[in-house]
């Protein structure tokens, strides 16, 4: 009776904001119940198409250093991205042999980039990346080691990026490679179905950038089973949707669902069965 008591006080306390974006529902699902009437589980709490990112965000930042002399840096207006010898900077095909960009890896969590270099070669190499954002640049300076990836880190990049990569030569840093992307962070959840005992959330990545959503069922069964607590996804970049299961019984519920780590607002829903 008393988390009862603190359900509804929490529900009380929604504002008039909250109650508007948590009472909108999208299309109805087909109901998940048996013909009995009573709630049963559906065949997977999720479905759709998931994409955890290969290398988890914060995990493998490069570590920084002061650099190691002067940049013979390619011609730029000083605000984006260089707008001189555009015909000759090739995309990942660099002039300084075995040291090379790969994909770069856009998060929602806290806006990171990360712009991957791998080293094929047999000696470890110092490299400066330039990253062009939001019309300004910032300087990142590490090492590789030989026969090793590093991940040079820039937090809070939002929108088109471009980055250029220049190798030490023994005393400056010299051009080799660019490449450029997009970091987005757009996840939308609206609430599909809502009877039964059952609560149905659909989740779609409509940016660019990898993402974890956290949903979480915060009354009246926080600890039932498998179809409730708090479960993450990794919906899709590119807007296929994925679909969340909750069993609320019920009693009044609270669900809410948020992107880990991103500055977008949770989505609410919440009421009666």
């Amino acid at each position: 009776m008393k988390q009862f008591i603190n359900v509804k006080r929490l529900l009380s306390g929604l504002s008039l904001s909250a109650i508007v974006l948590a009472t909108s529902v999208g299309s109805v699902a087909a109901a998940p119940l048996s013909s009995s009437g009573a709630a049963t589980p559906p065949s997977q709490a999720a479905s759709g198409q998931q994409a955890k990112p290969p290398v988890e965000p914060g995990s493998k930042d490069a570590k920084q250093m002061a650099p190691l002399g002067p940049t013979n840096a390619i011609a730029t207006d000083g605000k984006s991205a260089p707008k001189a010898l555009k015909g000759s900077l090739s995309p990942l095909a660099g002039s300084v042999s075995g040291v090379d960009f790969q994909t770069g890896l856009n998060y929602c969590y806290k806006n990171l980039l990360y712009t991957p270099v791998y080293n094929s070669t047999t000696t470890g190499r110092y490299v400066q990346i330039r990253l062009y954002n939001q019309s300004g640049y910032r300087d990142y300076y590490t090492y590789i080691n030989a026969g090793s990836y590093v991940y040079p880190s820039f937090y809070n990049t939002e929108g088109s990026w471009y980055a250029y990569m220049y190798v030490w030569n023994g005393s400056s840093y010299q051009y080799d490679e660019y490449m450029s992307g997009t970091n987005t962070c757009n996840v939308s959840v609206s609430r599909t179905y809502n009877t039964g005992g059952w609560v149905q959330l659909k989740i779609q990545n409509l940016g660019t950038a990898y993402a974890t959503q956290i949903s979480t069922e915060l009354a009246p069964y926080p600890a039932y089973g498998t179809y409730t607590g708090t479960q993450y996804d990794y919906p899709t970049a590119g807007g296929a949707a994925l679909y969340r299961w909750f069993y609320v019984g019920y009693s009044p519920y609270g669900v809410t669902s948020y992107t880990y780590g991103s500055s977008n607002m949770p989505y609410q829903y919440y009421g009666d069965l």
